[in-house]
């Protein structure tokens, strides 16, 4: 089979010649590889660096069975077009850093083909498939999960990468449901419709009390959900899960799941479904990722094969290359968790065999303590570092010098401006309002209600604790930064208190004034400024176990109304 390209002419950077509509060596949808005649260009540095390997390796043009070189995608990234001198038709690449044609560091494509062979080498050795996550991007899944660290962070890499994927565990609940690894979820009974009530689709939703308002509050404003499409990775994975789900519901063990322009997509089987409980079932999973520049012909085999089969309807979903690689991360994360013996049967004309094998749990929100336990670093707000300098104007941020101080500066100062000036108060919370501590206090028993991790809560899933003391101190989710809260008097006579929230409620407590006298009254004094005079809206900082720091004097530029 040979690929014949769709465009004229391709285009030519560094005497290596690419497809002219995507700058790629193998492009799926020019229908054309230049890798045979690109490799004539750089061979004897091929067998320089591999002697081991034969010439068909190199010289392959379609051939199944030979391990063809990885393609190279990005000229457009490196290169910028002008007319060639020799043809009109065919666009010449210079580079973009110095305008030169034959440019040796910039199209220095015999190195990169090199890199991108021993890349491979160690892929075909990994039972995962690897995904290139960004810092970036890892900022804005941590965010969309809940984990919201600075922009502006310099945490080193491994930390990052240890939060991420600590991230990814909580919102399974992974280390509660699977303890200890590595996991054979061949030990479990396997999910059956005549053993649970309820249908998979059910049993994988997931949601808080949060989320349960924010969709009733949609839905009264005439919108179907409170976060809007590919908007959101997390949510957007949840969705996908769930339409996984529904899918083998209705049948459907296999999905192609991709994006708009069709560049990216995931291949997906679901093998067996096991039952941890009766509120969790485990997807065992065959996966695989291809893209519109990586030559992955078991790929195109098994979507031909599933398609032409016809045994099972196919589930074809949408996702963004953002949701795909999150999506990745999670199946990669649980795959090492897999025991090494736990194996599965394979489709038998070979179109699996690279596809890699894991398991998806149902996500949800990550509840508070693990946020706080994510977004806690001590020191400096920026890298964690040991603190040498505090914020000259608003006292609140302490830095480890000028430098994380300087780009942390952009993020800071909105808020720094608004409390800049500002007296700082500390107060000391309870956890119970007056009446309760006092009955508390006298030997009895209190009992507060909570609900479990789902949408709508009910009498069946309400859990109730008792205490002889206070309960537990609320997480530190905020760590070192300054967060909003909002003080709110009681209106009922002989309750001298205030209840403080922040608005995703990770902190609600009360301060009364037979505990903190000179803050109560400090408070009451700005209750005049707020909404009524019920309640007030002001920045604060948590420092210490049952201690806040709040800026009592100067209120936000504009009320947050919640």
């Amino acid at each position: 089979m040979f690929y014949e390209p769709v465009v004229d002419e391709p285009v030519l950077a560094g005497s290596f010649i690419f497809c002219r509509a995507h700058g790629c060596e193998f492009c799926h949808e020019c229908f054309s590889d230049h890798r045979f005649t690109n490799n004539f260009q750089i061979m004897d540095k091929l067998y320089a660096a591999f002697p081991a390997l034969t010439e068909a390796y190199f010289m392959v043009w379609y051939n199944k069975s030979a391990h063809d070189r990885p393609p190279i995608s990005y000229v457009f990234d490196k290169a910028v077009a002008r007319t060639s001198q020799h043809s009109r038709k065919l666009l010449e690449y210079e580079c973009k850093e110095h305008h030169a044609l034959n440019c040796p560091t910039c199209f220095n494509w015999a190195a990169i083909a090199i890199e991108n062979i021993k890349r491979q080498a160690k892929v075909k050795n990994s039972k995962v498939i690897p995904v290139d996550i960004p810092k970036e991007e890892k900022l804005k899944f941590l965010k969309s999960m809940g984990v919201d660290l600075s922009p502006a962070t310099r945490l080193p890499n491994d930390t990052m990468e240890r939060k991420f994927r600590c991230a990814i565990d909580a919102s399974q609940s992974l280390t509660t449901l699977i303890a200890k690894a590595p996991f054979d979820p061949s030990n479990l009974p396997l999910w059956s419709k005549k053993t649970c009530k309820k249908s998979l689709l059910e049993t994988v939703g997931r949601g808080n009390v949060k989320e349960g308002f924010a969709n009733f509050q949609a839905r009264l404003e005439g919108r179907s959900n409170a976060w809007d499409l590919y908007e959101n990775p997390f949510m957007d994975v949840r969705q996908t899960i769930m339409g996984l789900a529904n899918g083998l519901d209705n049948g459907a063990k296999t999905a192609i799941i991709q994006d708009k322009e069709t560049a990216y997509a995931i291949c997906i089987r679901v093998v067996e479904v096991y039952m941890l409980n009766d509120e969790t079932p485990v997807m065992v999973i065959l996966y695989c990722r291809g893209t519109r520049d990586s030559p992955a012909y078991e790929t195109f085999d098994w979507v031909q094969q599933v398609i032409t089969d016809g045994k099972s309807p196919v589930l074809e979903g949408t996702a963004t290359p953002e949701e795909q690689k999150l999506l990745l991360a999670v199946l990669n994360a649980n795959a090492r968790r897999l025991s090494s013996t736990y194996s599965v049967k394979r489709n038998p004309t070979g179109t699996e065999a690279t596809f890699a094998l894991s398991f998806l749990l149902p996500l949800g929100p990550i509840n508070q303590r693990d946020i706080a336990r994510l977004t806690h670093h001590t020191g400096c707000v920026v890298c964690g570092g040991k603190t040498v300098s505090i914020c000259s104007q608003c006292l609140a941020m302490e830095y480890c010098g000028a430098e994380c101080q300087r780009v942390h500066w952009k993020e800071h100062k909105p808020t720094c401006n608004s409390v800049q000036g500002g007296e700082w108060v500390e107060v000391t919370f309870s956890m119970y309002p007056t009446k309760m501590r006092l009955v508390a206090a006298k030997g009895n028993k209190v009992s507060m209600a909570t609900w479990n991790n789902m949408s709508r809560p009910t009498m069946d899933n309400m859990r109730v604790r008792s205490y002889e003391d206070e309960p537990p101190l609320p997480p530190n989710i905020h760590s070192q930064n300054l967060f909003l809260i909002k003080m709110q008097r009681e209106i009922a006579p002989g309750m001298p208190q205030i209840m403080i929230y922040d608005r995703t409620r990770s902190i609600e407590v009360y301060l009364c004034h037979d505990l903190d006298s000179k803050g109560h009254e400090k408070t009451m004094a700005q209750m005049h400024t707020g909404q009524m005079g019920l309640k007030i809206y002001r920045w604060a900082k948590r420092t210490s176990g049952d201690k806040l720091s709040v800026c009592l004097n100067k209120a936000p530029p504009k009320d947050p109304q919640w």
